[in-house]
Formats: C-alpha cells, structure tokens, sequence
C-alpha cells in the first residue's frame, strides 16, 4: 500500500475510530465528556484516578469552560495533539482517546494486533516494531498480550517522558516576521 493510499485510509477509518471512541466517552449521551462520563468509563475499565486529575483533563481541553467537553473541543484536541512536536501539548484526555480507538472490540483492554494495525496505518512499516515495542515492551509478535487501560496509559506516559527528556532544554522558536519586536529604549 502506498504512503498516500494509507494516509487516507487512515485519515478515513481514524476519523470514525475518534467518533465512536467520543460515543463511548459520551456515557451519558448528552453530546458531551464530563466529570461523570469519565468517572464511570475509568471505574467500568477498572482504572482507578483522582477526582482532581478527571476535572484537569476536561479542563485541559474544554474551551468554553462549561466543565465538558464537546466533540468540537474532542476534535480538536485530537487532531492539536496529533500534530505537536513539542511534546507541550496535554495528552492526558488524548491518551485515553488512544487506549478507545484501539480497543475496536471494546472488550476493555488493548491487544498488539489492535494497537499494530492502527500504528501501521498512521506510521507504515518502518516504525511499526519500534512503536508497538515502545507501548507493549519486549513481546514475541505472536503473544496475544493484552493492556488494560492503567497499563496502556502507563506505557504511553513512560515513552513521552523518555521523548521530552531526550529533546533537552525547551528552546522556544525563533520569532517570525509577524512576531512582536522589543520595544527601544
């Protein structure tokens, strides 16, 4: 399959993978994550999570400070996520998202054939093993490992730790032609 042909498969399937994982945050039905909503996905996947770090995950993506979160502000953080190089975007909510998306069968736990196929998609071949070896650990392709949510949700914070400390100090970007100049003294 080639680059272009796999991007928009995986442009296409991503996009219905992000609404039913939105669907089955949204336990409610309101057309909105709350406090609620996360709360009782954490306690069905047996994830056990403070009160205070549930209400910083909305926060960190609810625009309109209605203490929810709406597909439009789900999207974007999604796709805002997606596409940070910094690694100073919150990813909280959004690796929640990605323990969903890959949990198709949504039996409450993420397979490597599961996770492989998305990863494939987004990143082809090439840094497949790398990725899948990032988030399962050393496993033989044909294990049928499983990861819980606390289990994904670590492995994924533990690859974004080794990922920032890697890039060294923050350097912000040097300032743009529309960037504000100093004012002369």
């Amino acid at each position: 399959m080639s680059q272009a042909a796999r991007e928009k498969y995986a442009r296409k399937h991503e996009g219905e993978d992000l609404r039913r994982a939105f669907d089955r945050l949204d336990v409610d039905g309101d057309k909105r994550i709350g406090f609620k909503d996360l709360a009782e996905t954490f306690k069905k996947l047996g994830h056990k999570v403070k009160k205070l770090d549930i209400e910083d995950m909305i926060w960190e993506v609810d625009e309109d400070c209605d203490k929810a979160v709406s597909w439009r502000e789900f999207e974007q953080m999604f796709h805002r996520v997606r596409s940070d190089a910094t690694g100073y975007e919150p990813r909280r909510l959004f690796n929640v998202v990605e323990f969903m998306m890959n949990d198709k069968d949504e039996s409450g736990s993420v397979s490597m054939e599961e996770a492989m196929n998305i990863l494939y998609m987004r990143n082809g071949k090439d840094l497949l093993d790398e990725q899948v070896k990032e988030i399962f650990g050393e496993v033989d392709i044909d294990e049928d490992k499983q990861l819980t949510l606390t289990e994904f949700l670590t492995s994924l914070q533990e690859q974004q730790v080794r990922e920032f400390r890697s890039k060294g100090p923050y350097k912000p970007p040097p300032p743009g032609k529309n960037a504000p100049k100093a004012a002369a003294k």
